[in-house]
């Protein structure tokens, strides 16, 4: 069985793609070492993970040329980490640990698979983009597998790059046995919310780019049976804008921010929801061709969905039959959409999208050579 050092610079909380892939490789039967950055400060975080982890400390700051350096420093960490766990294999989850990855593999002869959750440099602009488009452009010689979680991201990335090893596929799909079966009707037990309003759900991070206050003015526009939760952490004093916002428009009655929970426990928060709403502007093409975990949770929930009109988003959730598509996410456009979509049943079409459907995929890679 493979030896694998997995590398991780996010939150191993909250990460639910990576927490899958370590749970699909370890009951295979796997070694799998994780060596992630320390986001509590506490080198805590994953245990329930059941594999051995090597906690990274990582400072974030306010100037992007120290941010790039930390990134720099980061990297040289956790590539002297893996040489010194001598694995058969090194899995780098993001362009932002493939360095260390490229840096270790010199050494050891190891197998290095990217495992790209984004298009990265595309999703920055200006000199980080040129800076980190040049790192790829000179590690991804170097991987002899790709994984990308979006089809179309795919053949992007082909044209891109076609000399590299054929990508695999491997969506950002739930786990059949983490979906709840029944749900505690959380946010009814916790705020003042009847049984004949429909919750609408925002979760994720609480950020300005993420048309949240655009979900907070249709409560202006809309009857007063849809009221509309808040969930995630949010970024830097946006909450206190956000909370004056509804204070002023007098909808603190409809509308309430609810703080991050783990991701071990989100399930049951979505699945408390009546619509599930998941936005990505069209800024750049990694928002254009996303792949939200979100929408294949919501839809293995059964809950009835609103996001953008983006090609893989269409795909799945418009022609899909679960839910709507915006072409603009506007206060207007979302009114409208609210009463329509909840009197709509859901299309006959409507599917399930399960991890286990797929995980052979990322067994493939790891299957011993005879």
């Amino acid at each position: 069985m493979a030896h694998i050092g997995m590398l991780l610079r996010y939150d191993i909380r909250v990460d639910g793609r990576v927490r899958k892939e370590i749970r699909t490789l370890t009951q295979a039967g796997h070694n799998v070492e994780l060596i992630v950055s320390d986001y509590t400060k506490t080198g805590t975080g994953g245990e329930d993970l059941g594999v051995k982890i090597h906690y990274v400390p990582l400072n974030l700051w306010a100037s992007p040329a120290i941010n790039f350096a930390e990134d720099l420093w980061f990297n040289r960490r956790i590539a002297s980490i893996v040489r010194r766990m001598r694995p058969t294999h090194i899995h780098c989850h993001d362009l932002n640990t493939l360095m260390a990855g490229v840096w270790a593999k010199d050494k050891l002869n190891a197998t290095l698979t990217f495992d790209a959750h984004e298009l990265m440099p595309e999703s920055m602009g200006g000199m980080k983009e040129a800076i980190w488009g040049f790192i790829e452009k000179r590690c991804i010689a170097k991987c002899d597998h790709i994984i990308m979680p979006e089809k179309h991201r795919i053949a992007y990335f082909v044209k891109k790059y076609p000399n590299v090893p054929q990508p695999f596929l491997l969506e950002n799909f739930p786990k059949q046995f983490d979906i709840p079966l029944t749900h505690d009707d959380i946010f009814r037990k916790k705020y003042p919310i009847s049984r004949d309003q429909t919750i609408i759900l925002y979760s994720g991070i609480v950020h300005p780019k993420r048309q949240i206050e655009e979900l907070v003015n249709s409560m202006t526009l809309c009857d007063e049976r849809f009221v509309l939760v808040i969930l995630g952490n949010p970024y830097k004093n946006y909450a206190d804008i956000l909370k004056k916002k509804i204070k002023d428009l007098g909808i603190e009655d409809r509308v309430f921010l609810h703080e991050q929970v783990p991701h071990t426990e989100i399930l049951q928060y979505m699945a408390s929801c009546d619509v599930g709403t998941a936005f990505y502007p069209n800024t750049n093409i990694n928002n254009y061709y996303c792949a939200s975990n979100k929408i294949y949770e919501y839809i293995a929930l059964g809950k009835k969905i609103l996001t953008n009109n983006h090609p893989g988003l269409l795909e799945v959730v418009g022609q899909g039959g679960h839910g709507a598509c915006l072409e603009h996410v506007t206060a207007e456009s979302l009114a409208d959409a609210y009463p329509r979509l909840t009197q709509a049943d859901l299309s006959p079409t409507s599917k399930r999208y399960y991890w286990e459907d797929q995980e052979d995929v990322l067994l493939q890679i790891y299957k011993p050579e005879r």
